[in-house]
């Protein structure tokens, strides 16, 4: 009798001590979100964005939701990411806009050259402007919750045989784009422009089958494209842009104390942060090329109105585009003037 008496206290203390462990915070289960991601761990947008805010979520909530990254996009193509999170391939997903032509239109009157927002910081930051502001730039964006937007630091051309001074020094060379746009832009400035991947730039460059390309000077040291390219022309050929997106009934199914975390994570928090970081590694990655022998060129002023003059026209074309296809964009590229004006 005693024993089972003994037996029953013990089963008891068991179950209840079970129960006491299951419900505290050390033991709750956690909630995992996929992060599709495009690059290679090791890439400084990772490594001083993606992976600092990873963590601080997690820090943040806790242990109870923990992201885990799917790099190199083996989890969704870049062209596919943003639907692939829309229909639930993956929880989240960073991508760039231009993996879709057409879709972030708006969006994308960013990508210009010479837009007046020459940082990571001053690009992201007006491109979060017009997504808070136009409902139109909102509606490229529908189907997902948008946790932020960010840009690239101003591109420039890298070049790995030719240093390119002037813009007869451009005449026939092949140099790699990102989108259609910038395709329209190299045409205007006397070069052959090529779009390709930027996981494609190295393999082409080392090979021959392009000249040189336009990207912002940190590719130089995460992608080690400065093994591929001796010179660099510091002119602003735009911005690449980027969706950080989530699934919406993802969204909708965490608990409250989970999704304010998140919230006070992205938005505007985030694309501060996003822009510092990509600023900061930008300027230290230009330094360590310059270091190591990269050529940088400045272009003499009278030089650099002989660009302009030929790229400005393309940015009125580009607003009579959109708004041919019932777009605003004559009120986004007036209201980035604005920005830019105020900015200077």
């Amino acid at each position: 009798m005693k024993k089972g008496k003994l037996f029953l206290c013990l089963f008891m203390v068991a179950v209840l001590g079970g129960m006491w462990f299951s419900t505290g915070p050390a033991s709750a289960q956690s909630i995992e979100l996929s992060l599709s991601l495009m690059t290679p761990p090791k890439h400084l947008r990772n490594t001083n964005v993606i992976l600092p805010w990873i963590k601080m979520v997690e820090e943040r909530t806790q242990g109870k939701v923990k992201i885990k990254p799917f790099f190199s996009s083996t989890l969704a193509q870049p062209q596919e990411s943003f639907d692939g999170t829309a229909s639930g391939v993956c929880d989240m997903a960073e991508s760039y806009t231009f993996g879709n032509p057409g879709r972030f239109a708006l969006s994308e009157t960013l990508m210009l050259p010479e837009m007046g927002f020459p940082t990571g910081l001053s690009c992201g930051r007006a491109l979060w402007h017009l997504y808070k502001t136009f409902p139109e730039v909102q509606a490229e964006y529908k189907g997902v919750k948008m946790l932020w937007l960010h840009s690239t630091p101003g591109a420039k051309l890298n070049t790995k045989k030719k240093a390119v001074k002037s813009l007869e020094d451009l005449k026939g060379m092949k140099i790699a784009v990102s989108g259609a746009t910038m395709v329209k832009v190299g045409r205007a400035l006397g070069l052959s422009p090529v779009t390709m991947s930027t996981g494609d730039l190295y393999e082409a460059a080392d090979k021959g089958v392009i000249d040189g390309f336009v990207r912002p000077v940190e590719l130089l040291v995460s992608r080690k494209l400065a093994e591929v390219a001796k010179y660099v022309t510091d002119v602003d050929l735009g911005h690449d842009l980027f969706f950080i997106v989530m699934n919406q009934k993802k969204w909708d199914s965490l608990p409250p104390d989970a999704k304010k975390v998140l919230t006070e994570l992205s938005g505007d928090w985030a694309v501060e942060f996003t822009g510092k970081a990509w600023d900061k590694f930008d300027q230290e990655a230009a330094a360590d090329v310059k270091a190591k022998g990269i050529e940088f060129i400045s272009l003499p002023k009278q030089e650099e109105a002989r660009w302009r003059k030929l790229i400005s026209p393309i940015k009125d074309e580009y607003a009579a585009d959109l708004e041919a296809k019932k777009l605003p964009g004559k009120k986004i590229l007036e209201e980035l003037k604005k920005l830019a004006e105020k900015k200077g």
